[in-house]
């Protein structure tokens, strides 16, 4: 089969490999589509230590059954269009037996720590596979996962209808976080964004806009006859936006952590002292938020315009170079 392998950092290549051969309690997906992440970034420059080379990278994908291990559950059949849940949990560490599987201390990933969906096929559990419908375009299907992530964090969040909703950071996570705020029936959603591509194009999907390059914060007090939003969603992952979130709340607001810092922030802990604010981490998603993203998807008639390229599998160079230029893309979708 094609399969695309990182080698070593910085060194991709297109290779026939092997197709992989599944046990009796796993499934082989045809891959439809996979997205490139920032994650996916981090491992192409050498940042994640986790990482054993070669490795197929890939955690975002959609696809249909292609094979199934005799001690599967019947209720799959070849031909089933699935998307994937990639989260690799130990179920025996303290999280796990709690039930919060998806912070799990020994956390994994499909495209991480094991070969991902940047290929014809790729193997997985069953419990990992939901079946999504008809209707719903395998490519905008790929964009299950990031949506995931955008509905934990607003669970995490405790939205509540009418809350006004402001977003830092209009990347593809950014603006499946707006999805996730507006279906839950947010009074406002406005993205802070400086890339004036992103900013176009969140206001073409029907978001309040702001851009970063100008006073934000005069912004939001505008946006919200001057009180400040109910909930702020650092989605960025920047030590300008980390500093910032707090004078955007008002008076017993709450932050969330979206974006994964690298690096140690700069946060207003005097405020959140003197105004009661609430500030709260949100790390990938639950199974129940994945399924509520496959359930969802239909209902997102905007959710498409997230994929701003569709390339094959032979055009990842191009692929990559332009996730690398993020200010002008959204999602890229790679297709095998």
């Amino acid at each position: 089969m094609k399969a695309l392998k990182i080698i070593a950092p910085k060194r991709l290549e297109l290779e026939d490999a092997e197709r992989p051969c599944i046990g009796p309690d796993e499934i082989l997906l045809k891959v439809a589509y996979g997205g490139i992440c920032g994650s996916d970034i981090h491992i192409y420059h050498g940042n994640n230590e986790r990482v054993k080379y070669p490795l197929i990278m890939c955690h975002e994908m959609s696809g249909e059954v292609a094979e199934i291990g005799k001690e599967c559950s019947n209720q799959w059949k070849t031909g089933d269009r699935v998307v994937v849940n990639p989260l690799i949990s130990c179920g025996v560490c303290d999280p796990c037996r709690r039930g919060n599987f998806h912070v799990c201390n020994k956390l994994g990933l499909i495209g991480i720590d094991t070969d991902g969906a940047f290929a014809e096929y790729v193997k997985v559990k069953p419990y990992q596979l939901i079946k999504i419908s008809d209707e719903i375009p395998l490519d905008t299907a790929a964009l299950a996962e990031p949506l995931a992530v955008g509905i934990h964090a607003v669970t995490r969040s405790g939205l509540k209808l009418g809350d006004k909703v402001v977003i830092l950071g209009g990347g593809p996570i950014g603006l499946m976080v707006a999805f996730a705020a507006k279906a839950a029936g947010a009074g406002l959603v406005a993205i802070s964004e400086m890339s004036q591509f992103r900013l176009q194009k969140a206001k073409e999907m029907g978001f309040e806009v702001i851009d970063a390059k100008n006073n934000v914060k005069e912004k939001v007090l505008e946006l919200t006859n001057g009180i400040g939003a109910d909930i702020v969603f650092e989605a960025a992952a920047a030590a300008v936006t980390s500093a910032q979130m707090t004078g955007l709340l008002r008076t017993r607001g709450t932050a969330i952590m979206v974006g994964v810092h690298r690096d140690l922030a700069s946060v207003n802990l005097r405020e959140v002292n003197l105004r009661e604010l609430n500030i709260a981490g949100a790390r990938v998603y639950t199974e129940s938020d994945f399924v509520t993203a496959a359930r969802l998807m239909p209902e997102l008639k905007e959710l498409p315009r997230v994929i701003t390229h569709r390339l094959s599998l032979d055009e990842h160079a191009k692929g990559f170079e332009v996730m690398m230029a993020a200010q002008e893309s959204l999602k890229i979708l790679l297709q095998p």
